[in-house]
């Protein structure tokens, strides 16, 4: 999920627009990290990736039950199917509806535009996910939290590997999908890993290989609470040394 003009996670800025990704994760230690603070009323725009639970269960608090915002006075922004499926539901008052479609581009304002690029992910479920390219004035991040494989990725996106991809696209940090380092760490809780698939970063660090100079800033984001790198284990050690790294929560990019 995707707010701009409010506070959340993973969050670029310009000016006093802000973008805020929203790709929290639980920690260990502390639980749901919610120490950031959400400032409702200045909420114009919410791009949603996908229709999965964690991505867009805020959905119904807009409307008159919780915050009480105005008949269309939010920009939702999402697949179509996404928002097919959400208008069932009697909870988009509030929003006023754009549909998006592989490759489109969203004007923000302020020199902020969003382009969209649709990528596999448990599609026969619930609609269509897609990854973001922010474009700010001087830098542009790919946000990329959810997908099933890379080699499905790829091949939708008419790439021969990770790096050839994220270059093609031009941006400057690329946030991507670090859900599980391996998925021995959920075992214990799950007969197999087949209806969560994701790359797991383990394969990410095996396709990708040591950072390059020319490479683009890449910070596994997304990450499940079960994941060692939360800590300050081998695991994140292994990342960073490789030069890569892990998503901070309140991290800001200037764009």
């Amino acid at each position: 999920m995707l707010f701009t003009n409010s506070v959340n996670y993973q969050l670029p800025h310009l000016s006093s627009a802000r973008l805020h990704l929203w790709a929290i994760s639980i920690s260990k230690q502390r639980g749901l990290n919610n120490d950031v603070p959400v400032v409702i009323s200045q909420i114009s725009s919410v791009i949603l990736t996908h229709h999965h639970l964690g991505h867009i269960d805020g959905i119904g608090l807009f409307g008159r039950e919780v915050m009480g915002k105005p008949s269309k006075s939010i920009r939702l922004i999402s697949g179509k199917a996404v928002l097919d499926i959400l208008g069932k539901q009697s909870i988009l008052d509030p929003f006023t509806l754009e549909s998006i479609s592989n490759r489109s581009s969203v004007d923000l304002g302020k020199g902020v535009t969003l382009e969209f690029y649709r990528v596999p992910h448990r599609e026969s479920e619930l609609g269509e996910t897609y990854g973001i390219v922010i474009r700010g004035k001087t830098k542009s991040i790919l946000f990329l939290p959810d997908h099933d494989t890379y080699r499905e990725t790829l091949m939708f996106q008419n790439k021969t590997s990770i790096r050839e991809w994220i270059k093609s696209l031009e941006v400057d940090v690329a946030l991507i999908d670090g859900t599980f380092f391996t998925f021995e760490e959920i075992q214990c809780n799950r007969i197999d890993s087949k209806g969560i698939p994701h790359p797991t970063i383990s394969e990410s660090l095996e396709l990708l290989g040591r950072r390059k100079k020319d490479d683009p800033d890449i910070i596994f984001i997304h990450l499940n609470h079960t994941n060692p790198v939360i800590d300050n284990s081998a695991k994140r050690l292994e990342i960073e040394e490789l030069g890569w790294k892990i998503g901070i929560q309140g991290e800001m990019w200037v764009i």
